[in-house]
């Protein structure tokens, strides 16, 4: 006869060995969302499948334009539009990073509006919130950085990860992570 305490012992080691592998493997699953070039994949995170919408204007961007980068988290399902969204952004050239920050959106919209100035640095122009620990837009909602981040033509690479969704406070356990390419053109002339 086996010791009352030692079966016990043995079907709540292999319950929380369970429990820890299902948990993990859930975790695996449902923030996998990289992306490198093609429409990005959808993320699911409870019982959400989530889309990330990421658009430049214009469309090809000329060194040295003017130009914005506009981005939003959707549920596929609902179509509706996901709030409180803190976006680190990384912006890299020639694996340089030409800036890297977080931003927060409470409606979940961000417009990153790129004026190119003859500044040697690149600023980001926001009020930083406490709430969020990020740069949040104007009034307009938009968030402005100034100088020379699409000021040489090539590949930029525009690495996004998403830290919270639906509330200010909210962290992912683990970031969602996508990778948008940026070509830049030459000024024709």
């Amino acid at each position: 006869m086996t010791n009352p305490k030692i079966y016990i012992y043995s079907i709540l080691t292999c319950l929380n060995i369970f429990l820890i592998l299902s948990t993990l493997s859930l975790t695996i699953n449902s923030v996998n969302a990289q992306h490198h070039g093609a429409p990005p994949p959808i993320a699911t995170i409870g019982d959400r499948n989530i889309k990330m919408n990421f658009v430049t204007e214009p469309t090809t961007i000329v060194a040295g334009q003017n130009a914005q980068l506009k981005m939003s988290l959707v549920d596929a399902k609902s179509g509706e539009k996901i709030q409180h969204v803190t976006y680190r952004i990384t912006i890299i050239k020639d694996n340089q990073t030409k800036v890297s920050e977080f931003l927060h959106s409470h409606t979940g919209d961000l417009t990153i509006a790129s004026k190119n100035t003859n500044s040697s640095t690149v600023n980001v122009v926001g009020t930083f919130d406490d709430l969020s620990n990020a740069i949040i837009p104007d009034p307009s909602g938009t968030i402005e950085i100034t100088g020379p981040l699409f000021s040489e033509a090539g590949l930029y690479k525009a690495n996004i990860e998403i830290t919270t969704i639906d509330n200010d406070k909210t962290d992912l356990s683990i970031p969602l992570k996508y990778q948008f390419d940026i070509n830049v053109k030459k000024i024709r002339g």
